[in-house]
């Protein structure tokens, strides 16, 4: 899975418990009697709420109908019995209506009378005479009558007190009996799992438990994108490892028509052989399991066969598992179908084992309409019409895949289609109106796709390959084995519309999810502890192997620190980080392992292991690894164990893998290594100490956590080399072990000669140099900078400034870095600038300061504005350098920039079927011309964001949108997100990066968490990226405490629990940083401003 997130539903407020499909029958009739129709009518029948779904045994000859009718009211204060055998549902779905006078309650999940005596006693006290009380008076008589009636309405009171004391103390006694006898039959010889009914339990842990194993699915699903329901039938093929009479299965939000749930040997001669219930299915809520107990226990060894009906409304929803999404054409608004099962949505579609080691092969069956087509993970088999004329797809048998991988799309779209090398088929999906612009992710997929056959010597081992761009898909894309998922403006590209930046990105995603067909398809992580093992190698072998290969020109290698490792350090170097593999527990906490540690530290730190055994032996590994789990799953060990073993057939005798990897996945954050030179010796050597601690951007942050940690040491990869040798591609490398210190010596080397560690930024980690270190590299950029690589260059410039963030480092040292940058013309280091020198405009932004930061701003990115100019620069990298030169310059108000952006949007403005503004600064000229503008701008950009069938273009024009300085407008913009919750992320953050929008979007933010916690909380990325961005600007007292008391009035934080955290801590470190540099900062500007005359 590629990060960004977007998109949540539109029908939160469905009832659900009342929708229900059927398959179909064939087209020809079967010779042994059909299932009889479950009728939902009957005074007997019963609904039983619980949340994980059903699955149906019926081949796919045999019809499935279960009609939804509302069972009839229950009579009030009357127990709902659950062992009757005649037709019961089973259900976990929110319903926001019910029946009159009817109320579902949460206990027990049973669908309970109101009683309209509940809330108050004083029903049952007499009422007055209305004479009495007309007339002020009561006789003797009546006084005599009432007090007797007291007297045994306390008695009767008494006796009630005592038999509910009694029935307590039998309950207590007959409870202690029942848990003996648990006790004593729960370690019977045979080794069978016994489990008593109630709140113990193998079902109260989010783990399955190892008595089973799924072999194979049948999967049968009709879609009906008319109505938008969906209903299946599914049989599993079980294998009992140890003998249980437990059986548990992931489903939440399926309804179940209980008699359907079976359990039989696999091989069922005759009806006696069917395995009998000890009571009816039920679900547990917290876990997400249909728990079904038997009778007699399952036999180790024996295959059963589980099987089940279920239903449930096609919602568009994204976090439904199986979800309708729209797109729209010239006649009107479609609807396609399609399956997100990650991570662990797939229990919302189909009852199964829903945990990453639970592989099994699938059989898919898709009933669907005619007027669409069905796609899935593997080839079609065959085609057949029905009598309804609907098409029943059958697809061949997957190999062994992870439910989350599990996919399918009902849809009518267009495709193109290529043959590999290798012989797969690709086939690339998209709106008929955008088939015209798959062709690069086609080509680009399959020179790809043949590369890492090569690579990995393992081929890809399916037929076929389908991708396709989802309309509104929330990530970036998604992995499923033969059918990857896409974002539209993350895959679709058309030379004339898009820009590099963009071309570049679909050529890393691509890469990124086609790695996944190994590092995670193939070698499936055992447990979400170990997300990184999947991330971290796509991020890593994806955009910088395979990508690399298929786009050599573009240098993406020199392109790893701005993309990958110098954004992830910054998350990193927060007391609230989090080790790269961590323990999860929860469904929350697998939620949160999907963000920048596990993606881009991952991928650092697989780079610095390459880097430090060699490529060559590095591959050698990484190929003996895919090819011993293959099919199967593994642990960080695993891999560990095979590089180790390589590196010593190679070798490298002093290496341990796992020892030193350990250090950087067991623990949170980095090192900055801080280098010391011995000056003064004379002898016609460097003489230089290293030593090493944790690098915190907030060095009086609070520590404490409940991670662990190995002393916060680290085995860092100590390469280095100076101006004498200037040794770039081979330099010199030293360990630098945890608990202790190293000093080198190089001959031949004099103290003016400067010291360079860490050489093209291969290991992750910073390094801090003495003053006069530090004086001796800036003099170098100077007078001749491109003596660094572009890499190089770019750690430079992010380890100063960060350490003197930190406040390990003078900030005035860091600003004397940045007068080389006139000289300055390749893309990396100024991707680095806008980075850093863009923290210190926001913490000058509402300073006296900022005049001063914008003219030396302006005075350093001139002389590239001028260089690159406006027409086409020709090469990739500087069709991108040249994005980036006419935004910093038209962002500090270069008048020659501001004029041309005006003018060029002015045209498009008068001819808006001709678009003259050129792709690469695109995004520049829309944001300038807006904030320049008036109104009119805004109007017209709005107006072709609707009309636009471009999602690239739409990208662009949302975050222009935000650049306005009109305060009602960008009001109006964040409270029309809620009407398109789809863009309510990328709105939120671009308003953020608004001077003036900063604090409207997070005042929105507060004022709408509720509605935001509720569509968002749930998905990976997406709400803590909204946090992040929201809180990047927050710099004082004020509001610090506001952010303080958002998190504690509203301790339910979902997947951004950890980003709130990090953003106290950000802001923390915001305020100190002002407090401790602003002084130093604004008299170094003045004095620039000044010597320049600016």
């Amino acid at each position: 899975m590629e990060a960004v997130p977007e998109h949540p539903s539109e029908d939160g407020g469905e009832d659900h418990t009342e929708q229900e499909t059927s398959l179909q029958e064939p087209a020809v009739e079967p010779k042994q009697p059909a299932l009889k129709k479950v009728s939902t009518s009957s005074q007997s029948s019963r609904r039983v709420s619980f949340g994980d779904g059903g699955v149906n045994h019926i081949e796919p000859e045999i019809s499935l109908q279960v009609p939804a009718v509302e069972p009839k009211q229950p009579v009030p204060l009357k127990k709902v019995s659950t062992t009757s055998q005649t037709s019961r549902r089973v259900s976990h779905v929110s319903s926001t209506s019910s029946a009159p006078g009817r109320r579902r309650s949460r206990k027990g999940s049973f669908f309970v009378a109101d009683n309209p005596y509940a809330d108050s006693l004083s029903a049952y006290e007499p009422e007055e005479s209305d004479d009495d009380s007309i007339n002020g008076k009561m006789s003797m008589k009546t006084k005599v009558r009432d007090s007797r009636f007291c007297q045994r309405k306390r008695i009767v009171r008494i006796i009630v007190l005592l038999c509910l004391l009694l029935g307590l103390a039998l309950g207590l006694i007959f409870g202690m009996a029942i848990k003996k006898e648990h006790d004593r039959t729960a370690g019977s010889e045979d080794g069978t799992v016994l489990e008593s009914y109630g709140r113990d339990g193998i079902w109260n842990n989010i783990r399955l438990p190892k008595t089973l194993t799924p072999l194979k699915y049948n999967l049968h699903i009709r879609t009906d994108l008319t109505n938008f329901t969906f209903n299946g039938t599914i049989d599993i093929f079980i294998k009992c490892i140890k003998n249980t009479e437990v059986v548990l299965i992931h489903s939440t939000q399926l309804e179940i028509p209980l008699h359907t749930v079976t359990i039989h040997p696999e091989n069922m001669h005759h009806e006696k052989d069917r395995l009998h219930l000890k009571r009816d299915p039920w679900f547990h809520e917290e876990h997400q399991y249909l728990v079904v107990e038997l009778k007699t226990p399952l036999k180790a060894g024996s295959v059963y066969k589980f099987s089940a009906m279920f239903s449930a409304p096609l919602l568009h929803d994204y976090n439904a598992g199986y979800y309708r999404t729209p797109y729209d054409t010239a006649t009107g608004e479609r609807w396609n179908a399609a399956t997100l099962t990650a991570l662990t949505l797939a229990r919302r579609v189909f009852p199964c084992f829903d945990e990453p080691s639970f592989k099994a092969n699938f059989t898919l069956t898709l009933d669907h309409e005619p007027s669409y087509i069905a796609i899935a993970n593997m080839p079609i088999e065959s085609n057949t019409t029905l009598e309804d004329g609907w098409i029943r797809s059958k697809f061949e048998e997957s190999v062994p895949i992870s439910t989350y991988l599990v996919a399918w799309c009902v849809t009518d779209f267009a495709y193109k289609e290529i043959t590999t090398q290798n012989g797969v088929l690709m086939r690339v999906w998209a709106r008929e109106d955008a088939v015209d612009t798959v062709e690069y992710a086609l080509q680009i997929g399959a020179t790809i796709l043949d590369f890492f056959d090569e690579y990995f010597g393992t081929k890809f081992p399916l037929p076929k390959l389908d991708s396709i761009a989802l309309p509104g898909f929330p990530y970036g894309g998604m992995e499923n084995w033969g059918l990857i998922s896409y974002k539209p403006s993350r895959f679709l590209y058309k030379e004339s519309v898009s820009p590099a930046r963009n071309k570049e990105g679909i050529c890393s995603i691509v890469a990124h999810e086609l790695a996944h067909q190994w590092f995670g398809n193939s070698v499936t992580l055992k447990w979400w502890d170990d997300t990184w093992l999947n991330e971290g190698f796509a991020s890593y072998v994806g955009p910088y192997l395979g990508a690399n290969h298929a786009e050599p020109e573009w240098g993406l290698n020199d392109m790893f620190t701005i993309r990958s490792m110098h954004p992830v350090m910054t998350i990193d170097s927060l007391s609230t980080s989090r080790p790269i593999s961590l323990p999860v527990a929860t469904n929350e906490e697998i939620l949160q392992q999907f963000d920048l540690i596990s993606y881009r530290k991952g991928a650092s730190i697989i780079r610095m292991c390459s880097n430090f055994l060699g490529e060559a032996t590095f591959r050698k590994g990484l190929k003996k690894y895919l090819a011993e789990f293959e099919y199967g799953n593994a642990v960080r060990d695993d891999l560990w164990k095979h590089l180790n073993d390589v590196a010593k057939e190679d070798g490298r005798l002093f290496i341990d893998v796992k020892e030193i990897m350990d250090t950087w996945t067991l623990q949170m954050g980095y090192p900055v290594v801080t280098v010391t030179r011995e000056y003064g010796r004379g002898d016609g050597s460097l003489h230089f100490r290293t030593d090493q601690e944790r690098f915190l951007l907030n060095p009086q942050s609070n520590m404490t956590t409940n991670y662990g940690d190995l002393g916060y040491k680290w085995y860092v990869p100590l390469t280095y080399t100076t101006s004498r040798d200037a040794q770039f591609d081979m330099p010199s490398q030293e360990w630098l072990s945890p608990g202790h210190k190293l000093t080198v010596s190089v001959t031949g080397v004099e103290e003016s000669d400067w010291l360079f560690v860490n050489v093209e930024a291969r290991g992750y980690y910073r390094v801090n140099y003495d003053e006069n270190n530090w004086q001796l590299l800036t003099q170098q950029l100077v007078d001749n900078h491109q003596v660094f690589g572009v890499t190089s260059r770019s750690a430079l410039i992010s380890d100063a400034f960060n350490l003197a963030r930190a406040g390990s480092l003078n900030q005035v040292i860091a600003l004397n870095i940045t007068q080389y940058l006139t000289s300055e013309r390749d893309y990396v280091p100024w991707v680095t600038v806008k980075d850093v020198t863009g923290y210190i405009g926001d913490m000058l932004g509402k300073t006296g300061a900022y005049g001063d930061f914008q003219k030396y701003m302006l005075h350093l990115v001139t002389p590239l504005y001028q260089d690159l100019g406006w027409t086409d620069p020709g090469t990739h990298v500087k069709r991108q350098a040249q994005g980036i030169a006419v935004s910093l310059a038209c962002s500090f108000g270069n008048e020659h920039c501001v004029t041309e952006a005006s003018r060029l949007f002015a045209e498009w403005m008068q001819n808006p079927s001709v678009n003259p503004i050129p792709p690469d600064v695109k995004q520049a000229v829309y944001c300038t011309a807006i904030q320049h503008g008036d109104q009119k701008e805004s109007t017209f950009a709005m107006e072709q964001l609707e009309t636009t069938n471009s999602d690239t273009e739409k990208l662009l024009l949302r975050e222009a949108l935000a650049c306005t300085q009109m305060s009602w407008l960008l009001q109006s913009y964040l409270t029309d997100t809620l009407d398109t919750p789809e863009d309510t992320k990328t709105v939120l953050a671009n308003v953020a990066k608004n001077s003036i929008g900063a604090r409207m979007v997070w005042d929105f933010f507060w004022e709408n968490w509720d509605v935001l916690r509720k569509t968002y909380g749930d998905r990976a990325f997406y709400f803590a990226d909204m946090v992040s961005s929201i809180t990047a600007k927050l710099n004082t007292k004020y509001e610090l405490k506001q952010l303080q008391s958002l998190i504690k009035d509203h301790p339910d934080q979902g997947s951004a629990e950890r980003a709130l955290q990090q953003a106290v801590e950000s802001t923390q470190a915001n305020i100190r940083w002002i407090q401790n540099n602003y002084n130093d900062v604004a008299t170094w500007l003045s004095n620039q401003i000044d010597t320049l005359g600016l």
